[in-house]
């Protein structure tokens, strides 16, 4: 059924578009006008047509990279309407594909899939940021992809292919980037690639290497701790609160980055038929704040009490092996990744949330209850002093957040591909081992500023530990560990691993119909180890009695000591089918009709469950199941294309972030809450979050492409999305028999429509020695958006909020010689500041400042400001 593509870059355009790319500097050539570009992918692991393809695909060009001025996926991922990267700060964000998430959360896997040329760097969590430098192509794979790349492939697959050596030819590329704003410091970018042939026809290399600064644009401005807190109209706030500042930590731009790395291919043609690609990239990154601001303070603006600060470093590596068996083509590729991120968040207004409403004097005395300890400035005892943070009850304090993580994971995978007349086909195997890891000592008090002290010992929390560990625990004269720094300290491992047999078989019927089938096997097996320690920090991990497991059973004691502190792992396993059929019909040269069906899906895994909570250890995985039709075409004799997709996809036992319900208090006969009792399953059960597999959600959506050289000298590209992604039954959240999600609620995170355009005019110039010039224009819209899945009122300290609708315009102009180009641009044309998200799960909307004059607390994820730059590129080579 493959019909001879149509689709060729047109002159002028070629050199514009292939120009603004990095080491692929061509010159304009007089012959006549074409149309558009071929792009060609290999996102069924074999080159095809992306025309041809019967699946949604959208692939931007290396030239597409540079016009727009990509830096890295939140830039690129505006263009792709089926994709929303929620960005929260450098080397920080969320990847959603077709609004398949159910809210942010730190210990669920993701719906969608990254990989950098072999390389999986998908993980738990927020998904790295690759620095967009010498990228081939990205492509975006719209849809359940689960046949050929697996779990977390649930919603669809970001693919970043990186530019492979050349051989016998030598090229080096120097591209250096200004920019700034009135509202940003000034940043810049410089990048440098070489390609240089070693052995003639047998081995090449290229090199890349890169080092950016992104100038801040949020100003941490002067300003007090909460002395407000309640959202009924009671002010639950201590009178000692509100009287420490952030006066040592005021600073203007504070949430600067600089980004270096590096990335080497080697090339070695062993043959006619068979090669070998070793690859290795690092990249570090080195950050202030993240990029929010509190509309409560300002515009751009926050008030926040500790240098607040980002680490990452992550290394990969591959070994691909081709070859030509005559038969079939053979691939074989392991790799391996590794994530290193510390991190330090001022927490203050979290902490004082939960100082506010359970550090304070009960009406009993120890006369009551003479295990329990007792306020020495009044003589009651303490509700929960373990959230009391202060050197006093009521003493105002200042508390941070700051732990190290860590994610690897080793692959493999080898696979046969074959293409013919009749039949095309692919069999392969996968294997892959991982495992993410955190400590986490949660809330340090501190004396804030730079040389912040920790101030847990003395702490009211500390001296309840004191305490308790004597007259409960039954350790007299125990202290708390040495190097104790919260009264919450936790600590997480999951192992995973995972092997898989898949295959496609694509039988052209004849030269109109093809029909496609696949499958994937997979089993998979999984451990976590989870640690909670009454005090803890990172230097004393698992050495508190009053650590979860329960310390006081000898056999839980052993089984800590002898796994270096861990308590004893939970293991979980599965197995499953994942089909595919499609069926695709060519209408003729230029069109095409195609109905296709996939299914996806997010392994389960087990909880870091303690005590006996309300749901199950494991949870199971969440299937997606993709029905799509689809309409692809080309026309005006190749210079347009038109591709529209409508799709339903069904999310059955859609897995969900939450806490437990078992944590709640228990109530007593009187209907009082008693912090004494507990049972099995309802309530008294320690506190934790955990992922439960919910119920059943559907995604409906509509997605239109128009690509369309007009002329020799005009281009526009238009696409956009409509989308309706809700919930379809009822669920207990809290175990109390009334249902808090009900079918209808709108997925959190996923805008209800999302596009863009672009119009680009190119023509030849000799202005300054120029062979063409360019002027191009962009924009894109999002549609407004929810931050959390629960329609949670404002009178919640986490409410549901709506972050409202944007649009993101820039412009941008260039001239273009034979082997340079130079580029000046506005980024954000209209200061627009969007909202990416807002904040959950801090519990900051009650905390108030009446000294400052701020009635709420609010954290919103945002864009750059406004900034106007320049572009330079040179190239050297054969």
């Amino acid at each position: 059924m493959q019909a001879p593509s149509k689709f060729s870059i047109t002159p002028v355009a070629a050199a514009v578009t292939v120009a603004l790319t990095p080491g692929a500097v061509v010159m304009a050539q007089d012959s006549g006008y074409q149309g558009l570009e071929e792009i060609v992918v290999t996102a069924r692991k074999r080159a095809e047509s992306v025309q041809e393809i019967p699946a949604t695909i959208q692939a931007i060009s290396q030239d597409s990279l540079a016009a727009m001025g990509a830096k890295g996926m939140e830039d690129y991922a505006r263009f792709v309407p089926s994709v929303n990267v929620v960005t929260y700060g450098p080397g920080s964000s969320t990847v959603v594909f077709r609004g398949a998430i159910t809210g942010a959360g730190y210990i669920g896997q993701s719906t969608s899939s990254v990989y950098l040329d072999e390389i999986s760097v998908t993980q738990t969590g927020s998904q790295p940021s690759i620095r967009a430098v010498d990228i081939n192509r990205v492509e975006a794979l719209s849809g359940p992809q689960g046949t050929l790349y697996g779990s977390d492939a649930q919603a669809g697959t970001m693919r970043i292919l990186t530019n492979q050596p050349e051989m016998n030819s030598f090229e080096a590329v120097l591209d250096g980037e200004v920019r700034g704003g009135g509202d940003s410091d000034v940043s810049y970018r410089g990048s440098l690639v070489f390609n240089v042939p070693l052995i003639e026809d047998k081995l090449a290399m290229r090199i890349a290497a890169y080092n950016d600064h992104d100038g801040g644009f949020i100003d941490n401005v002067l300003g007090h701790t909460a002395d407000s807190y309640g959202l009924d109209g009671e002010n639950k706030a201590p009178a000692g609160w509100g009287t420490l500042d952030n006066r040592t930590e005021v600073e203007n731009n504070w949430n600067d980055a600089d980004v270096y790395g590096g990335r080497i291919h080697l090339l070695w043609e062993m043959s006619d038929s068979w090669a070998t690609t070793f690859s290795y990239h690092f990249q570090n990154s080195e950050s202030g704040a993240g990029n929010y601001y509190d509309p409560f303070v300002g515009d751009l603006q926050v008030v926040r009490f500790h240098d607040e600060w980002r680490t990452e470093k992550f290394n990969m590596g591959s070994l691909k092996i081709e070859g030509d068996l005559g038969f079939a083509q053979l691939v074989a590729a392991v790799s391996y990744y590794d994530r290193d991120t510390v991190y330090l968040n001022d927490i203050t207004t979290y902490a004082k949330y939960w100082a506010a409403g359970y550090c304070h004097d009960s009406y009993y005395t120890a006369n009551d209850y003479p295990y329990y300890w007792t306020n020495p400035d009044s003589g009651y005892i303490l509700w929960y002093p373990r959230y009391c943070q202060g050197q006093t009850v009521d003493g105002d304090f200042l508390s941070m957040y700051s732990g190290p993580s860590n994610d690897d994971k080793v692959t493999g995978e080898i696979r046969l591909t074959s293409q013919g007349d009749t039949i095309d086909w692919i069999v392969g195997g996968y294997f892959e081992e991982s495992k993410d890891s955190w400590m986490a000592p949660f809330a340090q008090p501190t004396t804030g500023g730079n040389g912040s002290v920790n101030t847990f010992p003395g702490s009211v929390s500390q001296r309840y530990y004191d305490f308790s560990f004597a007259n409960y625990y039954g350790i007299p004269g125990y202290q708390i560990p040495v190097g104790s720094t919260s009264s919450w300290y936790s600590q997480s491992q999951t192992d995973w691993e995972q092997t898989a047999i898949f295959g496609e078989v694509a039988w052209h019927i004849n030269d109109s119909l093809d029909l496609t089938v696949g499958g994937r096997y997979f089993k998979r097996s999984n451990t976590n180890w989870y640690l909670v320690n009454h005090p803890g920090g990172v230097a004393a991990p698992g050495e508190a009695p009053a650590g979860e497991p329960d310390m006081a059973v000898a056999a839980t004691r052993a089984a800590r000591l002898a796994n270096n502190g861990l308590p004893f792992g939970r293991p979980g396993s599965e197995d499953q089918v994942i089909p595919k059929i499609s069926l695709a019909w060519a209408l003729d040269d230029e069109r095409m009709v195609y109905g296709l069906y996939t299914r996806g899906l997010r392994q389960g895994g087990v909880n870091r469950s303690r005590g006996v909570p309300f749901f199950p250890n494991a949870y199971d995985s969440d299937i997606m199941d993709n029905f799509e039709l689809g309409y692809k075409s080309t026309f005006a004799e190749g210079s347009g294309r038109f591709n529209v997709t409508a799709y339903n996809m069904i999310w059955s036992d859609y897995q969900l972030n939450m806490v437990d319900p078992a944590s709640q208090n228990c109530l007593d006969a009187n209907g009082q809450e008693d912090v004494s009792l507990s049972t099995d399953g309802v309530c008294g059960q320690p506190w934790q979050a955990v992922i439960a597999n919910a119920g059943e959600a559907h995604i409906n959506g509509i997605n239109v492409e128009l690509d369309y050289s007009i002329n020799e000298n005009w281009l526009l590209g238009v696409n956009y999305e409509i989308m309706e992604a809700e919930t379809d039954t009822d669920h207990d959240l809290t175990g109390d028999g009334n249902n808090n999600l009900i079918a209808g609620l709108r997925l959190p995170l996923v805008p209800s429509s999302k596009g863009s355009a672009w119009l680009e005019y190119s023509a030849q110039t000799d202005l300054f020695g120029a062979d063409d010039f360019f002027v191009r224009t962009q924009w894109s819209h999002t549609g407004d958006s929810l931050n959390i899945l629960e329609p949670l009122p404002n009178s919640d300290p986490n409410p549901q909020v709506s972050s409202p609708a944007y649009t993101l315009g820039d412009l941008r102009a260039g001239l273009i010689g034979e082997d340079w180009q130079v580029d000046i641009f506005i980024n954000n044309l209209t200061d627009e500041r969007a909202t990416y998200t807002t904040g959950t799960g801090q519990f900051e909307w009650g905390a108030g400042s009446i000294r400052d004059g701020r009635e709420h607390h609010q954290t919103l994820y945002t864009n750059r400001p406004r900034e106007i730059g320049i572009r330079y590129m040179k190239r050297w080579g054969d």
